[in-house]
């Protein structure tokens, strides 16, 4: 009986991880404190393909990321803490890329972190999230970068504005983009 569970619990994980898989090249993050911790941000996404080991198709993929992201509420609440937020999808050297802006009243409430109010800190999860979750490693930042086996950035306490560019998924033949079908589809 228990074995019959695990294999069904296997199953249907397996199933909810393939079922539509959208994920970008590169994210840019730019982060400007305004007021104590409140601010305004930037997160572009730069190259949004589909994996081609998704169990969905191409369209239902496309059909996700415009509902559920674009014109839906997704990423808000994926991004806990962020308001006023717009979001827009647009070509840029030959990819489609994606962009939200938003504010927050805590920057800390994003994944920010204040250690005895000396230095600003920013975990780079082996799982991120938000509206392209996967593996996201370093790429540059204008803080300091402790390394692979602690993926933490860090700033001066004073700084007001952190930028942050991480990679996620490389241009393969497993990842097709999706600017073909969003310029067919008259740049929804």
């Amino acid at each position: 009986m228990k074995k019959k569970l695990l294999v069904l619990l296997l199953l249907f994980f397996a199933g909810w991880y393939l079922q539509g898989c959208i994920t970008v090249e590169t994210k840019e993050y730019r982060l400007t404190l305004k007021s104590g911790y409140s601010g305004e941000g930037k997160i572009k996404y730069i190259n949004i393909m589909r994996s081609e080991d998704s169990l969905g198709t191409i369209e239902s993929d496309y059909n996700g990321l415009i509902d559920d992201y674009l014109n839906g509420n997704k990423p808000e609440d994926e991004f806990l803490g962020v308001k006023k937020v717009k979001k827009r999808l647009f070509e840029e050297d030959n990819k489609l890329c994606g962009e939200m802006t938003f504010e927050f009243d805590d920057i800390t409430k994003i994944r920010f972190y204040n250690y005895d109010n000396k230095v600003w800190a920013y975990y780079i999860a082996a799982i991120s999230p938000g509206i392209f979750a996967g593996s996201e490693t370093y790429f540059s930042s204008n803080g300091t970068y402790a390394g692979e086996s602690f993926p933490v950035v860090f700033w001066n306490n004073d700084q007001k504005v952190f930028e942050l560019k991480t990679s996620l998924a490389e241009p393969s033949k497993n990842n097709v983009s999706l600017l073909e079908l969003w310029k067919s589809k008259g740049n929804e």
